[in-house]
């Protein structure tokens, strides 16, 4: 259904929860001062749906979040989805909407600035999974989760 690419930020431990069901909208937050850092994903053939999983990572020793707003959707349905939080903030959230005609989803972003933390040392993950495929992404220690890509595939439904 979809193959992700993730985009990391230098950023740091993990504490997570199981969020979503099948064909549904869901709205995940880390907590206070956590970045997302674990992103999994099952996809279903009968459904076609994905359910997910994610977990978050607090800010190193010294270091917090502020500023944090939502993005709109960032793409549309049989869309490309390309999201990077802008500047130096990291993703803290995922909202996602499902409609059952289209066979898709469509997502907003959370994105937080870190405050006493810069990052650097961006990267792309290169391709993490195959369409229909089971999706586990943790971001490396030291590494929060920037950016997400996503490629819709009508004939993979």
């Amino acid at each position: 259904m979809a193959i992700i690419l993730i985009t990391l930020a230098l950023a740091i431990g993990t504490s997570s929860a199981w969020m979503t069901d099948w064909d549904q909208h869901f709205t995940f937050s880390c907590p206070d001062n956590e970045m997302l850092k674990t992103i999994e994903s099952i996809h279903d053939n009968g459904k076609e749906d994905r359910v997910f999983n994610f977990g978050c990572t607090p800010v190193p020793f010294g270091a917090s979040l502020s500023g944090c707003e939502w993005s709109g959707y960032a793409n549309d349905y049989d869309k490309l989805l390309e999201f990077q939080c802008h500047n130096d903030a990291v993703i803290t959230g995922i909202d996602s909407v499902h409609d059952n005609g289209k066979e898709d989803r469509r997502y907003k972003f959370r994105c937080c600035n870190p405050v006493g933390l810069v990052t650097h040392a961006c990267e792309y993950t290169g391709i993490i999974n195959n369409y229909d495929a089971h999706l586990l992404y943790r971001a490396p220690d030291g590494m929060a989760i920037k950016g997400v890509s996503s490629r819709h595939d009508n004939g993979k439904e």
